[in-house]
C-alpha cells in the first residue's frame, strides 16, 4: 500500500495506519464499548424482571425494545464524540510541527495526503460501530425489533461517523488548533441535533396566517436528525408517517455525498491554505475595541500570586473560532433563557422551560469538556510543556494553574439555568431552587475540568484524551436517567429520579421543572432537593479525588524529577 503501482490509499495512510494499529488503546476502547452496551442489556433485564423472576412474550418484546434503543443512543452518542476527536488533529499538529510542510515537498499528491489520514483515522470508528453491531443484534433474539431496525442504525452512524471525521479534517485545514476545530464541529453536532425541534416549535408558535409553499413544515427536518431515524421505527409522531430502512438509506447516501464534498474541498486547498499559514505564523492574539477594553478591565490573576494561572489567562486569549462558537451559544441560550423567564413570570405555560434549561447545560458542558483536556494535552502534543516542566515551579502549581484556567469557564454556564430555575419557582416559593441549580452545575463543572485535566496527564495522545473525556460525559449524561429509572425505579417514594440526577440534563432539567411544580404532585421538592444536595457533594468528592490523583501521578507521567 505504501507502494505507489500498488492500489491502496497511499505511503500516508499506510504509516499512519500502522502505527495506529500498535496502540492498545483502540482496542481497549473498543471492549469498552461493547461492555457497556452488555451493561445496558444487563439493566433493562433486571429492571424489567417481576417477582417471580420469569418473564412473558410480551414483557420479553418490550425488553429487546428497550434494549435496542439504549444500545443505539450508545453507539451513537460515542460515534459522534469519537469521530470528531479522532481527526480534528490530523493537520493541526502536522501544521504545528512542520511535518505537514516537508511532506509537500515530496512528490504526494494533495488527494494521497488527505485521503491517508481521513482514511487511517476513520478506520478506528468504523471497528466501533463493527464490534457494536453484533451486540446489538441481540435485540432481535427477545422479540419486539424487527432485523432491518439494528441495519437501520447501523447505517445512520456510518453516515455520522463519516461526515463527523470528514467535516474536522475539513476544519483542520483551515485551524490552527485541536481544541477549535472540535469546539466548532461539536458546535455543528449540537445545533444541527437542535435544529429539528428549534423549527418545530417555531412553527407551532409562529403567528402565519397562511404558511407558504416554499416554507417546510414543522417536522420537515426530523428525517435529517439522526436520534429520531434510529428510534423513529419504534413509534414516530403522528403527521411524520413511518420511518423504515429507506430513510435511514437516504441519510447514509447523503452523509457520504457531503463528506466527498468536503473531503473535495480539504483536498483543494490544503496546500494554500497551510504555506499561508506558515508564512504568517500564529501571533499574538488581542482583544480589541468596547469588547477588548472591557476584558482588560475586569480582575485577572497577579503573576506572583500564581504564574500557571496568569500564563492559562492570558495566552488563551478567545480566538474567532472560539468567539464565534461560544457567541452562538451564548446568543441562542440568552435568547431562550429570557423568552422562559418572561412567560414564568407572566404566569404563562413553563413547560418547556426547565427542558431549556437542561439542554443548555448538557451543550455547554459538553464543549467544556474540550476545552477540559486541552488545556494540558494541547501543550503536551506540541513540546511546549517541557519548557514549563523546566522551571522551578512546584507542580502543585501547575496542575492547580491548569485546573483553574480551565475552570473558569463553568461560572458563566450556570448563571441562565440558575435564573430560569428561580424564575419557574416563583409559581411554588421554593426559594432555594437557584442556588441548588447553581451549585449542581458547579459541582458538575469542576468533575469534568478534573477529569479532562487527569486524563490529559495519564494519556499521551490528546485525541485519546478529549474523546475519553467527552465520551465518559456522554454515558453519564445518557445512561444515567435509564439506570436510575430501570434499576431503582421511577414510582412515588422509589430513588430512580434522584439516582438520575446524575445526569446533567436530567439534574438541571428535571429538578427545574420539580421546583416550578410541573414535574407532577408524586416528587416532593424537599426529598429532590436532598438529592441535589447529595449528587452536589458527590461531585466535589470525586473532583478532589482526580485532583489529588493527578497530583500524585503528575511528575511520573510527564518524566518530571521529583523534589523530594
Amino acid at each position: 500500500m505504501a507502494s505507489r503501482r500498488r492500489p491502496g490509499l497511499g505511503p500516508v495512510f499506510a504509516y499512519e495506519w500502522l502505527t495506529a494499529s500498535r496502540r492498545w488503546q483502540g482496542y481497549a476502547l473498543r471492549s469498552l464499548l461493547v461492555l457497556l452496551l452488555l451493561l445496558g442489556l444487563a439493566a433493562v433485564w433486571l429492571g424489567s424482571l417481576d417477582g417471580a423472576g420469569t418473564l412473558s412474550v410480551d414483557r420479553m418484546a418490550e425488553v429487546g425494545r428497550a434494549f435496542y434503543a439504549v444500545t443505539t443512543l450508545i453507539l451513537l452518542g460515542l460515534v459522534g464524540l469519537a469521530a470528531p476527536a479522532a481527526t480534528a488533529g490530523a493537520i493541526c499538529l502536522d501544521k504545528a510541527r512542520g511535518n505537514l510542510t516537508l511532506l509537500f515537498a515530496t512528490d504526494l499528491a494533495d488527494a494521497e495526503i488527505v485521503l491517508g489520514k481521513l482514511g487511517a483515522r476513520l478506520v478506528p470508528v468504523l471497528g466501533l460501530i463493527a464490534c457494536a453491531a453484533p451486540v446489538m443484534s441481540l435485540a432481535t433474539l427477545l422479540g419486539g425489533v424487527d432485523p432491518t431496525l439494528p441495519a437501520g442504525a447501523i447505517l445512520v452512524c456510518l453516515a455520522c461517523a463519516a461526515f463527523g471525521c470528514t467535516l474536522a479534517l475539513t476544519l483542520s485545514v483551515w485551524g490552527r488548533r485541536t481544541h477549535e476545530v472540535l469546539l466548532a464541529t461539536y458546535a455543528f453536532g449540537i445545533f444541527w441535533l437542535l435544529a429539528a425541534p428549534i423549527w418545530m416549535a417555531l412553527a407551532s408558535t409562529l403567528p402565519w396566517q397562511s404558511r407558504p409553499d416554499w416554507m417546510p413544515g414543522g417536522f420537515a427536518l426530523f428525517p435529517y436528525n439522526p436520534v429520531f431515524l434510529v428510534l423513529g421505527p419504534m413509534g414516530a409522531p403522528p403527521g411524520l408517517g413511518s420511518v423504515g430502512l429507506g430513510a435511514q438509506g437516504r441519510f447514509c447516501l447523503l452523509g457520504m455525498l457531503a463528506s466527498a464534498l468536503l473531503a473535495s474541498a480539504a483536498t483543494w486547498r490544503i496546500r494554500a491554505v497551510v504555506v499561508r499559514q506558515a508564512g504568517r505564523g500564529e501571533g499574538a492574539r488581542r482583544a480589541t475595541g468596547p469588547l477588548g477594553r472591557l476584558l482588560r478591565r475586569l480582575p485577572s490573576p497577579s503573576l506572583d500570586g500564581n504564574p500557571v494561572l496568569w500564563r492559562e489567562w492570558h495566552r488563551r486569549r478567545p480566538s474567532r473560532w472560539s468567539v464565534a462558537v461560544w457567541g452562538l451559544f451564548a446568543a441562542l441560550s440568552g435568547g431562550a433563557s429570557l423568552w422562559v423567564i418572561v412567560e414564568a413570570l407572566g404566569g404563562r405555560g413553563t413547560e418547556g422551560g426547565a427542558v431549556i434549561g437542561g439542554v443548555q447545560v448538557s451543550a455547554g458542558l459538553l464543549l467544556l469538556s474540550v476545552s477540559a483536556a486541552t488545556s494540558l494535552a494541547e501543550e503536551r502534543q506540541r513540546g511546549s510543556l517541557d519548557v514549563l516542566l523546566s522551571t522551578p515551579l512546584s507542580t502543585r502549581s501547575i496542575v492547580l494553574g491548569k485546573w483553574w484556567g480551565a475552570f473558569r469557564g463553568v461560572p458563566p454556564l450556570a448563571i441562565l439555568p440558575a435564573l430560569i430555575a428561580g424564575a419557574l419557582a416563583t409559581h411554588t416559593g421554593f426559594a432555594p431552587a437557584p442556588a441548588l441549580i447553581g451549585g449542581l452545575i458547579l459541582a458538575y463543572g469542576t468533575a469534568i475540568t478534573s477529569l479532562g485535566l487527569a486524563l490529559a496527564t495519564w494519556l499521551p495522545r490528546m485525541g485519546q484524551a478529549i474523546g475519553l473525556t467527552a465520551g465518559l460525559y456522554i454515558v453519564v449524561l445518557i445512561g444515567a436517567v435509564p439506570v436510575g429509572m430501570v434499576l431503582f425505579g421511577d414510582g412515588h417514594g422509589e430513588p430512580g429520579p434522584g439516582i438520575a440526577v446524575a445526569s446533567p440534563f436530567w439534574g438541571v432539567g428535571f429538578s427545574s421543572a420539580v421546583f416550578g411544580g410541573t414535574a407532577g404532585p408524586r416528587h416532593g421538592m424537599r426529598e429532590h432537593a436532598a438529592w441535589l444536595v447529595f449528587w452536589t457533594i458527590a461531585y466535589g468528592l470525586v473532583a478532589i479525588g482526580l485532583l489529588l490523583a493527578t497530583l500524585k501521578t503528575f511528575n511520573r507521567c510527564l518524566g518530571r524529577a521529583d523534589g523530594r
